[in-house]
């Protein structure tokens, strides 16, 4: 006898998986068990994730890359629409103290420390008078990204003079670690040494405190974690999508990852969606339907 195929048959079948996740998510969220995302009158805050603005290819793929161009439109479309630029202060501020925002908060952030975010970002956030975050890799401050070499081009990385002006002119400066490991592959004592001889590294060459972290690749568990708390950041960012909310944990922010292969629709879509009950959707219910998983249809209904 042939042997069944495992993936979804019909679109009857689709939809049956379809409503008995769902079924089930109402009857979890109703339970208690899944946190609602967005309790009545919350702020769901987008917190953007870039790396390099760059127009040179060479520089990357569109992964990583966001032409200047596109990063001027975003901008300009979020400061056209009302959005208000916050920092990461004030998003640990909201979220620990309940303190009020702006209508339609954004904050905008920078992995790595590229050179590229001080030419050619930085004059467009000027521009509409936004502020941003930079997490920088210290031992890659005014040289190239060492970090990924082989899997990405070569890259100029910022110096201390760049570095010093940012946080002159509103940037805020914030901690990658000193060698952009996987802080939850590395023993504890050595994730606590780039964690904590970063912040000291930064906080030398600025003059000024550095409050905030980066989990590099977004590999953190509960133990880097809690070093980071402990070693007196106020904040910090994961790779996990989403908006930030005043249940999150502000040692572990969800942000909306911004390519340079993102449609003008899809970018709206991203800041205005929220992901948190898909997350948890995924974690609790990887329900395997070959070919349609029902995570992927839940996902285009959220």
């Amino acid at each position: 006898m042939e042997k069944k195929s495992r993936g979804f048959q019909t679109p009857l079948t689709v939809l049956a998986v379809v409503l008995l996740v769902l079924a089930l998510v109402t009857w979890r969220l109703s339970a208690g068990v899944i946190p609602v995302a967005r309790a009545e009158g919350s702020v769901g805050i987008p917190i953007l994730m870039y790396h390099k603005i760059n127009p040179d290819p060479e520089t990357g793929n569109l992964g990583l890359r966001v032409p200047p161009s596109e990063f001027d439109w975003q901008m300009q479309y979020l400061f056209s629409q009302g959005y208000h630029s916050v920092s990461l202060q004030e998003v640990k501020d909201y979220i620990k103290e309940g303190k009020p925002l702006p209508p339609k908060p954004v904050a905008i952030t920078f992995d790595d420390g590229y050179r590229d975010n001080y030419t050619y970002a930085l004059p467009v956030l000027e521009k509409v008078g936004y502020t941003a975050t930079v997490f920088v890799v210290v031992n890659t401050i005014g040289k190239v990204n060492r970090f990924d070499l082989g899997v990405q081009p070569v890259n100029q990385m910022m110096n201390w003079s760049e570095l010093r002006d940012m946080a002159s002119r509103g940037i805020a400066i914030g901690s990658h670690t000193m060698d952009h490991p996987h802080l939850s592959e590395v023993a504890p004592e050595k994730a606590l040494y780039q964690i904590r001889e970063s912040k000291s590294a930064l906080e030398k060459g600025l003059g000024q405190p550095v409050k905030y972290f980066c989990y590099p690749y977004g590999s953190y568990n509960q133990i880097v974690k809690k070093a980071v708390e402990e070693c007196g950041y106020e904040a910090a960012t994961t790779t996990h999508q989403g908006l930030a909310y005043p249940s999150d944990d502000v040692f572990a922010l969800r942000r909306v990852y911004v390519t340079g292969q993102m449609s003008h629709q899809k970018f709206i879509r991203e800041i205005t969606r929220t992901k948190h009950v898909t997350e948890n959707v995924i974690a609790a219910y990887k329900v395997d339907g070959g070919g349609y998983p029902a995570v992927y249809l839940l996902s285009k209904l959220f």
